[in-house]
């Protein structure tokens, strides 16, 4: 008779405990990850390849187009004889956020969390990182400028790719 009523007891606790679990999201209340989905989808226009001639080198920066939750992309600077730079990249989600994810030289990757997004700019800040603290990109006319500094804007260096 004693686990005949062990289980009443068993089930009661257990939907009290249920009951007690945080409430299920309320219509319309904004979920981080959605969110996080969204503003990556926004960054459809960097997608492409983007060329910079320099007077002895060029940069390629490529971007593929969203697939999944990321966009994979590289960087390759380079002349007729050699490879100067090249860095592996991704933005994408970690932790219900947007990131831009850099390996420069094919090395450990450095996170930077989304910091500004309008229609044709984005902005990534990490400040604990040396340099860059800031990575920012924005659609131009002619291309993409891409942009790092240091938070405080020192140390900048723009570079105006162009659509290839």
């Amino acid at each position: 008779m004693r686990r005949l009523l062990a289980l009443p007891t068993l089930l009661s606790t257990l939907m009290l405990l249920a009951g007690g679990q945080d409430p299920a999201p309320k219509p319309g209340a904004p979920d981080a990850r959605a969110r996080a989905a969204a503003q990556l989808r926004q960054l459809g226009w960097l997608a492409g390849t983007w060329v910079l001639h320099g007077d002895t080198s060029t940069t390629e920066e490529h971007w593929r187009p969203l697939q999944g939750t990321t966009m994979l992309g590289t960087s390759h600077s380079f002349d007729a004889r050699r490879t100067h730079f090249f860095e592996f990249l991704r933005i994408t989600i970690e932790r219900d956020q947007v990131v831009y994810v850099a390996m420069p030289g094919g090395g450990a990757a450095v996170t930077f969390p989304l910091a500004q997004l309008e229609a044709d700019v984005v902005e990534f800040e990490n400040a604990a990182h040396d340099h860059p603290q800031r990575i920012r990109y924005q659609k131009t006319d002619a291309g993409v400028t891409a942009t790092i500094s240091q938070l405080d804007g020192s140390r900048a260096q723009a570079f105006e790719f162009k659509a290839r």
